[in-house]
């Protein structure tokens, strides 16, 4: 009888975790420099005009290519490129917009990493924050069109009350599905949930 090995979960090696802090310094340098506006000077040193009349597209494109490039490297930490150039080609972008603007693209980056989460991830634990992340999202949507758009009236902020009613309902009745299914399978894996079907 052999006895069976759980699989171990990867941990980050050096060079990855390396490669990693090397990207985010970068990418901060990047943004810094965008803050301050040393970008538009020296893209009008190199005689790209046309690039600096919008210095956060050349931002943006800098850090996507320097993701590219990390990632292409032997032991990086894939998952980890990901969230830093998620995270600052979002900051790159909406550094110099519109509150308004920056509270719909935070929303909708939180929709989509709570859409990615429910779509790929198989724990049901998971998937019941991937849907209040959603949920989050569609508040922060509410409450900045009610701030902007319409501020006399609270209208945005009373539905955002309601949202967060349903989904606290919602998480207190799916916990509980889960955990009467983990009581009898002993396992949380949405692949294995079939005890629901007729």
């Amino acid at each position: 009888m052999s006895a069976s090995v759980p699989a171990r979960e990867k941990t980050a090696t050096p060079a990855g975790l390396a490669i990693s802090l090397a990207y985010f310094v970068a990418a901060a340098i990047i943004l810094a420099a965008l803050a301050q506006g040393a970008l538009v000077p020296w893209l009008q040193s190199y005689g790209v005009s046309q690039m600096a009349s919008s210095p956060e597209i050349y931002a943006f494109i800098a850090i996507i290519i320097l993701a590219v490039f990390a990632s292409l490297l032997p032991g990086c930490h894939h998952k980890s490129i990901i969230c830093i150039a998620g995270v600052t080609s979002f900051l790159a972008l909406t550094m110099t917009q519109e509150m308004l603007i920056k509270y719909l693209s935070l929303a909708a980056l939180l929709f989509s990493i709570g859409l990615y989460g429910m779509v790929v991830s198989r724990n049901a634990v998971r998937v019941l924050m991937s849907i209040e992340l959603m949920l989050n999202a569609v508040n922060i949507n509410l409450v900045a069109f009610a701030r902007y758009v319409d501020p006399v009236h609270v209208r945005g902020q009373i539905f955002a009350i309601f949202i967060l009613t349903v989904a606290a309902a919602e998480a207190a009745v799916g916990l509980a599905i889960v955990l009467a299914i983990y009581r009898n399978n002993t396992s949380v894996d949405m692949e294995k949930f079939n005890i629901l079907k007729w």
